[in-house]
């Protein structure tokens, strides 16, 4: 999501300074939602949310990120989540670590090393080698998206200089080259493989592969990256921009291009065998209580949408100000888009907002700042595309 780009230096600057998060004992302003929540709920204004803002609850406030810029966690033997404190992205590698696979090159807001040499991703893959030089790097794209793909320019380039004789492989969707071969920015690399929606396999070594498949939901050709169990470690899922661990979609459902299968990926993200989640954003990975919690979460948006579509009738409309676009002596007077977007539109986020508030509020970060955003994805879904 480009959008996120504008914010994520900023994020990172902040965790990069900020101290540990202590375990605090007492009252906090993250323990106040409840009451701050109901306050919010009693003053709600026509087309607007919570101010002051929800707290953010502990567990989501974002954990320090190591002086080099990014924090790397084992999550089973050569499986390692990378975390800038705006995007995560994998690195997969065999015992020896000749085979190195990466799943997504995000392209992070100030990522260059200061010395030009490379990037945090190449900082990360060099503390993941140990000082072994791989023979073959494959790159693995998780959607067309450059805000997740556009280092990989960059990162191929260091590759050529720092292991001439590896062979480097690159792994996307057709949907994934063209976006490439349209960028004017060449921060990307056009794939050598394509993934089909047949799907594809990467194999690292003998119980270690990655299962590529084109799900959707978020553009039409995302790919759920998953790494199954094996021999007691647990399955690893990486699939980009539609469950934000922990907290809400941002804006229009992270502007996915089809809500009901954003609402319905979920489902097919549950069948497989995994128990560590990475979703692209933010700062902590996940688990499948993030999963379901994200489904659940939509579900109730699209049914609040459309509780608020049938409640805005005639009657609604004329106490919203629809007569004012006929009355001569009124400012809207013949604005069609008033109509629309200062009446209907306007009523039906009011209503769906507030009942997402009541529900959501307190159970996921960041709704108060994007349920707007949320429910209009969702009013138009419903009527244009069901």
């Amino acid at each position: 999501m480009a959008f996120l780009r504008a914010t994520a230096l900023a994020v990172a600057l902040l965790l990069a300074t900020m101290p540990a998060v202590p375990q605090v004992i007492g009252t906090t302003a993250n323990d106040s939602c409840a009451p701050a929540l109901a306050e919010c709920l009693s003053t709600l204004t026509t087309g607007g949310s919570c101010e002051p803002l929800l707290p953010v609850p502990r567990a989501e406030l974002p954990a320090p990120i190591r002086p080099v810029g990014y924090n790397l966690t084992a999550l089973r033997p050569g499986v390692h989540a990378y975390l800038d404190g705006g995007y995560t992205a994998l690195f997969v590698s065999s015992s020896n670590k000749r085979r190195v696979v990466v799943v997504d090159l995000p392209d992070s807001p100030g990522s260059n090393l200061p010395d030009g040499t490379g990037t945090r991703l190449t900082a990360a893959l060099e503390e993941v080698l140990g000082g072994v030089t791989p023979w073959r790097v494959d790159l693995i794209y998780s959607h067309a998206h450059l805000d997740h793909i556009g280092a990989a320019a960059r990162f191929r380039a260091y590759l050529r200089r720092q292991f001439p004789r590896a062979s480097v492989r690159i792994w996307g969707t057709a949907e994934a080259v063209n976006l490439v071969r349209r960028s004017t920015s060449g921060r990307a690399v056009t794939p050598t493989h394509i993934v089909r929606r047949s799907g594809a396999v990467v194999h690292v070594e003998r119980g270690l592969r990655l299962n590529l498949d084109i799900v959707g939901g978020h553009t039409r050709e995302d790919l759920a990256i998953h790494v199954p169990p094996s021999r007691g470690h647990p399955g690893v899922l990486h699939y980009v921009d539609v469950i934000f661990p922990g907290w809400a979609p941002p804006f229009t459902l992270a502007i996915t291009a089809d809500v009901g299968r954003f609402r319905d990926v979920h489902g097919d993200l549950l069948k497989l065998d995994w128990k560590v989640f990475s979703g692209g954003h933010l700062s902590r990975l996940g688990d499948r209580g993030d999963v379901e919690a994200s489904h659940r979460y939509t579900v109730d948006l699209i049914d609040a949408a459309a509780a608020a579509v049938a409640s805005v009738d005639g009657p609604a409309l004329l106490a919203g100000g629809l007569g004012r676009v006929f009355d001569p002596a009124a400012r809207e007077f013949g604005n069609a888009w008033f109509s629309f977007a200062g009446v209907q539109r306007k009523l039906e986020r009011d209503r769906c907002t507030a009942t997402m508030l009541a529900k959501w509020g307190c159970r996921l970060a960041g709704v108060d700042l994007m349920i707007r955003d949320n429910c209009f994805s969702a009013i138009s879904y419903l009527l244009i595309d069901v």
